[in-house]
């Protein structure tokens, strides 16, 4: 994890670095009861390079991959198409969502020829009931009148509705359930003699007549369910009703809250443009703190709560106090008819989500609700809002949604709202409510990065002992680089805790929950300290854990989606300190297209993988990641990471010899003192050291070479005293390769002393200036190579590279373009075409490889330098040429032809 090396003079050891006391082998160097390796004594010459990490699993990040998510918005549109363009079936049932079907009905006949005749047929109680009459629309074109019989009239409408030669006409039937029987036989029978396209459309399958529910199932008729988008195709979709690039954040939230509706979400965003909730800065648009507007397509208002009937005001309090809610459950308590009546009045939705249709209202609707309950009603519930509310849920849930929304100055001042009312009447009088109410401000004002402000919270609390309260102290002494005291807190924690936060309504934390999260922060310290190899155990047992939960089934009531991806913040930390640059690319590509709903979890995984390219040697690719990062991270997010942001930006700019001349640090600086969010004081917690090492390799570049060598050690010497031995091994092994190799004793024993991917190499590199090994540098420059730091050998005019033979130098090469292969630009198959690739253009034979690999398509995207749109065009070419449905079909087909060509 060190940069390019640049030409640079050595600088006198006396001028930078003091001797360290006499008794410094007797210092612990280890914090607290930290369990270490300690290999000082080991000999350079023995060293070997460190293994990347087996693969991860991550399945238990986005369970449930089942196919019931929409790669592309038109997936379904495109499907649909092919049908109305006589490329599939004599029709489709179109189920899914009624604004996403329409859009999908709409979008398909946008290519159908304008002379060909579409007829649109709706169900109604009228049409329940009357012979026919669905067909009244068909039925007047007939210059006679139509026969009784069933024969008859299929007869009489074939004949107006087809002439030999030309295309059959396309019917398109809503509400079918709703059609009377005979209608249905005869739009049936029409369909199966080709005289018409039918195109059925409703909510759900079970909703189809049981004729055309027959024809289906022969095959006469194709299923097609518009469902929800994936994370991926719905930041592809923004980009697209935008016209520009959208924040990974902006798009998360906008994804959860619309639940990947195609409609909702293109609505939701115009909405968010209106009302500034979305806004463009530095050509991205990103998301504004502030509440979400309220939808223009809402019906009545909640203003008039009180003039509701009794039971469809009792139904709208229970959402607002109980959060979404099973339409199945609501239907068995008898509120099926005011279901109906208020979602037809837009005062409350009813969303199709993976465990079922939800019942829900908006938070903003929510607090409208909770607001207008009068005191007298207020008394009169008083036993049942106290048995769904013990004084904390509502506003849990507030602050939750507030936070999750980019709007974590609106839930630290809820909470401010709350202690304020607490003297007249307490809400959380509960010691699990205190506990609940005490964590989740904590979190609200790390997430806004007043550290001291949430640890302060914390001491505040009564329960500040509880085991909740406990790990998150821990997580926010990581945070700041205190990891004596963050391993201190998680000691006092019990391995098999059980705390007592598993009451009803306490669903928020769990044993296991807490559990997991008290291991991820462990394996934080150890990362940082001098135990990486015990961190990254750690990181492989939360992995498999994880997964047995997801395999059980069981992982939804273990950890939350949203807890989970923190949970992975924190394994993309422990990867990214430990150097394993493959497993941390692959766990960041994993966060931004999983199903989360984490905004703030895929912010910092953008962040990160900005982070990889430019220590990689992909400077332009990772300006460009960090400058959309920083533009959202300017209006919310944490200051520590916007340092980061910049100090990348500022890194790749120096390269690049901006003739502007200005000095790294003071740019890094004036952004930061321009922006009232910043930190006053750089922490080196989590990659708040990662910053500090840009800003001097940019300082290097632009300024000076002693500057650059006396902030590095500076770094270095404060990261000693803190016990951050990781950081002191970067900061160390940097300045060796930018030709300070007086530091090789230094060196030595900082990377002797961790266990990251390039701690042997590094140890291999001093060993070649304290023996005088020539030999001992190559070595520890090809497993640099190896280990995917290409940028190590772009300048060969680096002092360490100087004396190589031109012949180590392109064996050096050819070993970083291994590199990069493995790490997932190698698209050439080395054992030949397979036949099912011969219809293939060049693209898709490279877009299908790296699909059977199993990459995402943001992941092929990055890969191959186009856009996601661009792959889900690719995509749909190739499943249409090899008749295939999706990603699993192909990746079968290619299974099925792997063991022919291993053969031949």
């Amino acid at each position: 994890m060190q940069p390019s090396p640049t030409p640079s003079p050595s600088i006198a050891p006396e001028r930078l670095v003091t001797e360290p006391p006499s008794d410094e082998q007797d210092q612990p160097r280890r914090p607290g009861p930290t369990p270490g390796i300690n290999l000082t004594g080991r000999s350079a010459s023995v060293a070997a390079a460190i293994p990347d990490l087996a693969p991860l699993d991550l399945s238990w990040l986005d369970p449930g991959a089942d196919g019931r998510w929409m790669e592309s918005p038109d997936e379904a549109a495109l499907a649909l198409g092919r049908i109305l363009t006589g490329h599939g079936a004599g029709g489709a049932i179109v189920t899914g969502e009624l604004g996403d079907r329409r859009e999908t009905i709409e979008s398909a006949l946008s290519g159908v020829s304008p002379d060909r005749a579409v007829f649109r047929l709706h169900g109604s109680p009228f049409a329940a009931t009357t012979p026919y009459g669905a067909l009244a629309i068909l039925l007047s074109g007939l210059n006679e009148a139509p026969p009784a019989q069933i024969h008859g009239m299929v007869r009489a409408l074939a004949e107006y509705l087809r002439s030999p030669g030309e295309q059959p006409a396309i019917v398109i039937v809503s509400q079918a359930d709703q059609i009377d029987p005979d209608t249905i036989t005869v739009l049936a029978q029409l369909s199966q003699i080709n005289r018409i396209t039918l195109i059925v459309h409703c909510d759900r399958p079970t909703e189809v007549p049981v004729d055309l529910a027959a024809l289906r199932r022969l095959g006469a008729l194709t299923g097609i369910t518009v469902w929800p988008l994936t994370p991926t195709a719905s930041h592809g979709l923004l980009e697209e009703v935008l016209g520009g690039t959208v924040s990974r954040f902006a798009s998360t939230v906008l994804w959860q809250h619309s639940s990947g509706s195609v409609h909702r979400l293109r609505q939701l965003a115009r909405d968010c443009v209106v009302s500034g909730k979305l806004r463009r800065i530095d050509s991205s648009w990103v998301l504004a703190p502030g509440p979400l507007p309220r939808s223009t397509s809402g019906g009545a208002s909640t203003a008039v709560l009180r003039d509701l009937p009794v039971r469809h005001r009792a139904l709208l309090e229970m959402l607002a106090i109980c959060g979404p809610m099973r339409v199945a459950d609501l239907v068995h308590t008898g509120f099926a008819a005011e279901l109906d009546d208020l979602e037809d009045d837009g005062v409350l939705e009813i969303r199709n989500d993976h465990s079922g249709r939800l019942a829900l209202v908006t938070s903003v609707q929510a607090a409208e609700i909770l607001a207008a309950i009068e005191p007298d009603r207020h008394r009169e519930l008083s036993s049942t809002l106290e048995a769904l509310d013990p004084g904390y849920l509502s506003v849990l849930r507030a602050a939750q949604d507030l936070v999750a929304i980019g709007d974590a100055e609106g839930a630290i001042s809820l909470f401010s709202e709350v202690g304020r009312a607490s003297d007249s009447r307490p809400r959380a009088s509960l010691a699990t409510g205190r506990i609940h109410l005490a964590w989740a401000e904590s979190q609200a004002r790390a997430v806004v990065g007043d550290l001291d402000g949430a640890e302060a919270v914390i001491r505040r609390s009564p329960e500040q002992s509880s085991a909740v309260l406990g790990v998150q102290a821990a997580a926010l002494s990581v945070a700041r680089g205190d990891l004596r005291e963050a391993l201190s807190r998680l000691e006092t924690i019990s391995a098999d805790h059980r705390p007592e936060l598993l009451d009803a309504g306490g669903a928020y934390f769990t044993g296991e929950a807490v559990h997991f999260r008290a291991r991820s922060v462990r394996a934080e310290a150890l990362a940082m300290a001098d135990d990486q190899a015990g961190a990254l155990d750690l990181v492989v047992s939360l992995d498999r854990e994880l997964t047995a939960f997801r395999t059980l089934g069981i992982i939804n009531d273990v950890l939350s989606p949203y807890d989970r991806a923190v949970v992975a913040d924190s394994m993309l930390t422990v990867l990214l300190t430990c150097d394993q640059t493959q497993r941390c690319r692959e766990l960041a590509e994993a966060i931004l297209a999983g199903r989360h709903g984490n905004p703030h979890a895929v912010l910092y995984a953008d962040l990160v993988i900005a982070a990889l390219d430019a220590m990689t040697g992909f400077r332009d690719r990772a300006a460009l990641g960090a400058s959309h990062a920083a533009a959202q991270l300017e209006v919310t997010g944490r200051p520590q990471d916007l340092q980061l942001a910049l100090a990348i930006q500022a890194y790749c700019a120096s390269d690049r010899n901006d003739p502007s001349g200005v000095d790294a640090s003071r740019l890094l600086d004036a952004r930061a003192e321009g922006h009232p969010r910043a930190a006053a004081a750089s922490s080196l917690g989590r990659l708040g050291w990662l910053a500090e090492l840009f800003l001097a390799w940019s300082t290097g570049e632009i300024h000076s070479t002693r500057a650059r060598t006396a902030r590095i050690l500076a770094l270095a010497d404060r990261a000693a005293a803190d016990g951050l031995y990781a950081v002191e091994f970067y900061a160390v092994a940097s300045a060796f390769q930018f030709g300070e190799t007086w530091l090789a004793p230094r060196l030595a024993e900082t990377a002797a002393s961790t266990q990251t991917r390039t701690s042997g190499s590094s140890l291999l590199m001093a060993g070649s200036v304290l023996e005088d090994d020539q030999d001992l540098l190559y070595r520890s420059l090809e497993q640099l190579a190896a280990a995917g730091y290409a940028a190590h050998l772009e300048r060969i005019s680096s002092p360490l590279l100087k004396d190589l033979p031109q012949a180590q130098m392109r064996r050096l090469a050819e070993t970083a373009a291994a590199a990069g292969r493995r790490g997932g630009a190698e698209t050439e198959d080395p054992e030949g075409e397979p036949d099912w690739m011969v219809e293939l253009t060049r693209r898709e034979k490279e877009i299908s490889r790296l699909v059977v690999a199993g990459k995402s398509n943001a992941m092929i995207a990055r890969i191959s330098g186009i856009s996601i749109r661009t792959v889900e065009g690719h995509l749909y070419q190739i499943y249409a040429k090899l008749q295939l449905k999706g990603r699993a079909e192909l990746t079968r087909l290619a299974a099925a032809h792997a063991p022919q060509r291993n053969a031949s």
